[in-house]
């Protein structure tokens, strides 16, 4: 086959799948991480979310909610494991009530600062999978 030819249909099916990829209809349903930690977000298809932070001593924190109308929720009470597993009740952690909203394939969720003292929006993107600290999490989060 020519090399033209050949160059042509590359750029040709590489066009057409970006194409194809751009006419599906973004979800949040899927899992989400923060741009600045590690912090994940897992959407399921009966828009129940799942939100578990890894701190950097490697403590978990994790909280449950369900995504209603115009993209509110309302997060469980936060759960709170050490390193090594145990769970520390009360975590003394509230996320509150937040919003979720998709915008281009980046997920926005504005959650209450750290600090308690206002909200902030945070930025996510798309990854493939949750990591094991927090699959592990997840296997008891919605019982």
């Amino acid at each position: 086959m020519n090399h033209k030819v050949l160059a042509l249909l590359t750029v040709w099916s590489l066009l057409s799948a970006d194409a194809l990829a751009q006419n599906s209809a973004p979800t949040l349903q899927g899992t989400w991480k923060y741009l600045r930690n590690f912090t994940f977000v897992q959407v399921d298809e009966s828009n129940r979310a799942f939100q578990c932070r890894i701190m950097p001593d490697l403590h978990v924190l994790f909280s449950t909610g369900l995504i209603g109308e115009g993209g509110a929720i309302e997060w469980a009470p936060v759960r709170f494991f050490s390193l090594y597993g145990k769970e520390f009740v009360p975590s003394g952690m509230d996320w509150g009530t937040g919003s979720i909203e998709l915008r281009n394939r980046v997920m926005f969720m504005t959650a209450i600062t750290p600090s308690g003292a206002g909200t902030e929006r945070l930025e996510f993107d798309k990854v493939p999978e949750l990591p094991v600290m927090c699959t592990y999490y997840l296997e008891t989060a919605f019982e």
